[in-house]
């Protein structure tokens, strides 16, 4: 459970600039200008900031260098040098504007996690330190991605994990606002390096905003959209390129029960695994138990029952096939089919009252039929509607549902 401030401070801001936009000295010097001048209309700022362009990934590679299996407590104490880069330089330009800054790295900023490394997650934030600094009007700069285990173990949090440090340090300092600047100036009604004629959504609400990071969009990660829909943290996406967009709003708004549709997003790296037993039996019951153990992030499960057995489907990033694979590999010579796919794609058309309108769901269907796009399966919530289908035709799905449904549903 977080700390989390008794009130809301309307001065205080947390900002989370990502690695793109902190990828070069000049471009650190540019955010440093922007800081500054914010900080000078009286406004108070924590700034989480990510590793400096390809960093963590020229780190990971110089482990795997060495070894094939480097041990995960020396990667959590590798990868994390790229974050205190990124915050020591950021702080020395601000220091340089006039504007005093400090850094923190996540166990100084009293970020404080389980035990698991490379993928903690946040269990309490303590951040008298941060406060300390801001009352003496100081701009604070915290590490992302990191954190420190009640064993005083370094850890990291895993895909995403600055926007997950910067969303729970709004929470738990009570921010007005926790702006999210990135390459994107907003949520796109679909992705416009696909689509032209996508465009930015103003605003939506927190379920929508993790409908979407679950689903693939890689506006923010999922966990700290779920963060700011758990304690009501008001959320601006927006470019830390592009100064003239308005950004995206989320915040505490209740969809309605009409079907609207509010974007197309595709994750073009899924894979699909089928257990299938002849009865329901220890072996099945031991499967899933380590799977529930493990670190797999599970994008759908979903499990039918008939008088042949039990078939238990769940669809996994690809990245973690390789996690599935140890897995279920100690079951093989069980009384127990696995199937998989990892050739897949999913693509998921997110709005709000789909559960209250099935006109949507078959509008789907027949779209990708009609372009002979081969549907695996279909999954459906009260927000979004996801077809499993072939990888390379992941482009031309969300070409064909943002033409042919966005405008429909909005008329």
């Amino acid at each position: 459970m977080l700390y989390l401030s008794a009130m809301r401070e309307q001065r205080l801001i947390v900002q989370k600039y990502g690695g793109s936009s902190l990828s070069s000295p000049a471009r650190i010097r540019e955010i440093a200008g922007r800081i500054a001048r914010r900080a000078r209309e009286n406004t108070r700022l924590v700034v989480a900031v990510s590793a400096m362009g390809q960093t963590t990934d020229d780190l990971l590679q110089l482990a795997y260098e060495i070894t094939s299996h480097p041990p995960q407590r020396e990667l959590d104490m590798l990868l994390t040098v790229g974050e205190r880069i990124s915050m020591a330089l950021l702080s020395m330009a601000l220091n340089s504007e006039g504007c005093p800054a400090i850094s923190f790295t996540g166990s100084q900023s009293g970020i404080v996690t389980d035990v698991s490394h490379t993928r903690a997650l946040i269990e309490d934030i303590r951040p008298q330190r941060i406060r300390a600094e801001l009352s003496k009007g100081k701009v604070v700069i915290v590490a992302g991605f990191q954190g420190v285990s009640h064993e005083r173990e370094i850890t990291t949090l895993g895909r995403g994990g600055s926007d997950t440090t910067a969303v729970a340090v709004a929470a738990a300092l009570g921010a007005a606002q926790c702006e999210m600047y990135s390459d994107y100036p907003g949520v796109f009604s679909a992705d416009p390096k696909w689509i032209p004629s996508a465009h930015v959504i103003p605003h939506i609400g927190y379920d929508e905003l993790l409908e979407l990071a679950a689903r693939g969009a890689r506006v923010i990660h999922y966990r700290a959209a779920e963060i700011a829909r758990r304690y009501k943290v008001r959320l601006k996406l927006l470019s830390s390129f592009d100064g003239t967009s308005l950004g995206t709003l989320v915040d505490d708004n209740v969809p309605m029960e009409n079907a609207k549709v509010t974007s197309i997003t595709c994750n073009p790296s899924v894979a699909l695994i089928r257990l299938r037993a002849t009865r329901t039996g220890r072996t099945l019951a031991g499967l899933l138990e380590q799977f529930g153990r493990s670190e797999l992030q599970i994008i759908n499960y979903y499990k039918e029952s008939s008088t042949d057995g039990v078939t238990v489907s769940i669809v996994v990033d690809r990245s973690d096939v390789q996690s599935l694979n140890e897995i279920t590999d100690q079951f093989h010579g069980e009384r127990l089919r696995i199937d998989k796919q990892d050739d897949l794609a999913s693509v998921s058309v997110i709005g709000s009252g789909f559960s209250c309108n099935s006109s949507t769901v078959l509008d789907i269907e027949r779209l990708l039929a009609k372009s002979k796009v081969p549907v695996s399966c279909v999954m459906t919530s009260s927000l979004s509607v996801t077809c499993l289908i072939p990888e390379a035709a992941c482009k031309e799905a969300v070409d064909i549902l943002h033409s042919s449904l966005f405008n429909k549903s909005h008329e």
